[in-house]
Formats: C-alpha cells, structure tokens, sequence
C-alpha cells in the first residue's frame, strides 16, 4: 500500500491490537525489496503514532526481511543515489536494528534481489552481517559482481551456521572480467554444504563456472532454478548433471536453456539416446522459459526443448510449462517441432502443459505454438493418455486447427480428461466468442474455453 493511503488511515486506540496487526501486515509491499523504503510499510506505520508503532515494533513479521535491489548498468544519476542509500542503511547498522526487534529465535530473509546486469554488489557489506545472523537466515540472496566475491562464498563455510537456512539465490555474473586463467582458476567453491540440514531450494544464475561448481548438498534440495546469463546459458550438459546430483528434485525451472548440438535435419529424435540414469527421478513439475539452438546455414536445427525432456526417463512428470521465444522460424523444416511433439509424447505420467510466448515481437501471433499445433494435428503421436489440462497462447485465425487436434490426437479416446484453455489476446474474445458458436466447433465446444491473456499470470520478458 502507499504511503498515502497508509496516512489517510486514523490511529484508532479502541482497535484490538490484533485486527490493527492484521491489517499492517496485509499492507507490507509485495517485493520484498520495496520494505526498506522510508515510504513503505513497515517504516511508514511506525510513524503515525505511538500506538502504530508500539504495534509494528512488537510484530517481528515486519522487520524480519531486508532485501536490497541490486543496482543495474547503465542506470543514469539514480545509480549514485541508490548505492548511497544501500551502504548508509547498513553501516548506520539498521539491518542489525530492524532483526533485533523481531527476537531471538525468529527467521530471517536477508540479501541483494539482482538485475540483469548488476553494475556492483553489496556482499563485502552483507557479509559480516551474514554471519551474525547465519543461525536464524532462512533465505539468502546473494550477488557477486568479481571473482574476488567468491571469496567470501568459501569463507561462509568455515565461519557461518545456517541451521535455519531452506532457500538460496546465487547471482554471479563476472565473467566479463575475467581472464581466461581467472576462470580456469575457479575450481570448486565450497558454500552451503554442512550443517544445512534444511536447505531445500536453490537458485543459480552464474556465468564463470557451471552452477556445479558450488558445493551444496545436492541430494536433499528439492527445488532448484537454473538461469542463463548472456555469456553462459544453461546446457544440457548442466541440467544432465543436476538431475544425477538430486534424484529427489520435485520442481525445476530452466531460464535461457541453450542447446549447441547441430542435429542433422534428417535425424529422428528416437536415434538420440537417452542417458543411463541411477536412481529414478522424482521430478513432478518443469518450466523451460526462452530455450534456444544453434543456427546452422540459417537454419535452427535439433530442438531448442526437446533435448531437456528428451534425454532422461521422467516417470513422475506431471506438470509442464514451455515460454518459447516467439521470433518466427524461417526455416523449412518442421524438425524442431516435430521433435518436440515426440519429446512431449514420451512424458506418460503429464497431466497439464502449458504453452506460451515470450512477450517480445509478434506476440499476438504466436508463430511457434501454431506449428506445433500443426505438426501435432497431423502426425498423432502415442501418449498424452494422463493429460488433463492443455493451456495455450493462440490466435483465433488458425482456430480451426484446434478443432482437428481436439477430434484426432487429443480426442476423448486418446485423452478422456482433457479440457484445453486458449489464452487469447483480451481484443480478440469477442471473434473467439463467435467462433466457439459455430457449428464447426460443436463437437469440442464442451472440452475448450477461451479466456483473456491478461488473467493469467505468464511470465514475460520486460
């Protein structure tokens, strides 16, 4: 809430001190970041009055996070005024201020949310602060702008005890100035790996070194995000070794996946071996946002998914999200999305997909996901028995495609359960109205709704 509703509010003393609680604490920004702002909750509450206060300072919900926005390039004068703001919040000691009002024994969030593209970072000034409060951190955001960072990194392990510790975001984006001896020097770097015996999430956006690299205690995290930076992306080759390191991962998200193998055009996905595999996975849930693949002779070959889903056996898999970049293939081969549709078939246990586009250009024709659709209409592949729910990005000028899938490969012989939801851009609903009202669509009408793009919650590229 703003600061200004929050001062048209009028301190009344006869409240239960409960009910005002409540209310405070539903007014507390969504990013967690905004809370060391003067102007927002809990700083602003706790100077309308003393009684407001009384209440803010006895309620360790309000003062038990302080994440700081780390400061992207090219940010023009605001660039000095944030970092002055950053470093007088910590060295006036108001991070130690702000935890010691929420108790002794109370968890803790505590870090830097990163850009894209940090032009700093704040973990020479977090980290004394790190290891005060390492008993009690149950999220930890770290940014590292140069290789002399991951010192720190190494130094956590020998002097902090994350006993509380259940969630972990590392950003390292250095590689631009390295060398190549510096990243050869890199080796392992030990973090997180003893006494967190509650870590269970993690989240890697790193460029000199593959996420790998970080000794963690892999086997018992249950959530982990791997996103490429602009001079790493993530390869298969990482996303392989993750899934051997945790077989008991339950949700993974990949961010700018990137596929270099040069797959002859020729090539069937079923000559691609699956790799061998220990320990059965237990993945349940996978987002794959903005994957790509090598260009070859202006060609994309291979598939830019597929190769993610394809090479290991995932029993388990229930729940898949796609963002596929949205720039149109000008290739003349379908091999990408016929890859991806045996890719998908090979998914036994699926029971919801999700497909859409990025949000960048021709976002309202969503190039891609129609020539899957194509390639999925005309070629029925087996499986898809589990599906339940199939949610896409389409434009209603290839609506008619729908039709032929919903009465082919996805029929109520092959997918008894399945109900589809078109996300449709919010100007269109009036003609996918008229659509679904024609005599055309009578025989899926009951298995297919149309619904704004602007209800669902896509995430897009800014």
């Amino acid at each position: 809430m703003q600061s200004a509703q929050i001062t048209h509010l009028k301190p009344q003393d006869g409240v239960p001190y409960e009910i005002l609680r409540d209310i405070f604490l539903l007014t507390l920004p969504e990013r967690d970041c905004d809370r060391i702002h003067p102007s927002y909750p809990p700083t602003i509450i706790s100077q309308v009055c003393s009684h407001w206060r009384e209440i803010a300072f006895s309620e360790p919900k309000f003062w038990d996070t302080v994440i700081f926005n780390s400061i992207p390039r090219n940010y023009g004068h605001s660039n000095q005024r944030l970092a002055d703001q950053h470093n007088r919040f910590i060295k006036s000691g108001t991070v130690q201020r702000w935890f010691h009002r929420t108790g002794g024994s109370h968890t803790l969030v505590l870090g830097e949310e990163a850009s894209d593209k940090p032009s700093s970072c704040l973990i020479f000034l977090l980290f004394p602060i790190i290891v005060e409060f390492s008993g009690r951190i149950k999220a930890l955001k770290i940014v590292m702008t140069s290789s002399s960072h991951l010192d720190y990194m190494r130094e956590l392990t020998e002097v902090a005890q994350f006993g509380e510790l259940a969630r972990v975001e590392i950003h390292a984006v250095m590689r631009e100035s390295m060398t190549s001896l510096d990243l050869e020097a890199v080796g392992v770097i030990h973090a997180f790996k003893d006494k967190t015996f509650k870590l269970k999430e993690a989240h890697f956006r790193v460029d000199m070194a593959p996420p790998l690299h970080f000794v963690m205690p892999w086997r018992q995290l249950r959530r982990v995000k791997l996103t490429g930076c602009p001079r790493r992306p993530v390869f298969p080759s990482d996303w392989m070794a993750l899934l051997r390191l945790c077989p008991g991962l339950e949700t993974a998200e990949l961010i700018n996946p990137y596929d270099p193998e040069g797959w002859p055009e020729a090539m069937s996905l079923s000559d691609v071996p699956k790799l061998d595999q220990d320990d059965e996975l237990s993945l349940v849930s996978l987002t794959i946002h903005d994957a790509d693949s090598i260009l070859h002779h202006q060609r994309r070959t291979g598939s830019p998914e597929c190769m993610f889903i394809h090479l290991l056996e995932f029993a388990h898999l229930k729940h898949l999200e796609i963002r596929v970049q949205n720039a149109p293939w000008t290739a003349r081969s379908q091999q990408p999305e016929r890859w991806l549709v045996q890719a998908l078939s090979g998914l036994k246990s699926l029971e919801s997909l999700t497909l859409y586009t990025s949000g960048r250009n021709d976002s309202f024709y969503p190039y891609r996901i129609h020539a899957i659709v194509q390639y999925w209409r005309a070629t029925p592949p087996e499986g898809f028995g589990a599906l339940r729910s199939f949610t896409l990005q389409y434009s209603h000028n290839h609506a008619p495609e729908l039709v032929r899938l919903l009465q082919g490969p996805l029929s109520t012989t092959r997918c008894p359960y399945l109900s589809m939801t078109i996300a449709g851009e919010d100007e269109e609903m009036g003609m996918w109205g008229a659509l679904l009202a024609h005599p055309s669509f009578s025989s899926v009408v009951d298995r297919l709704k149309v619904t704004p793009r602007s209800e669902f919650n896509f995430q897009q590229v800014e």
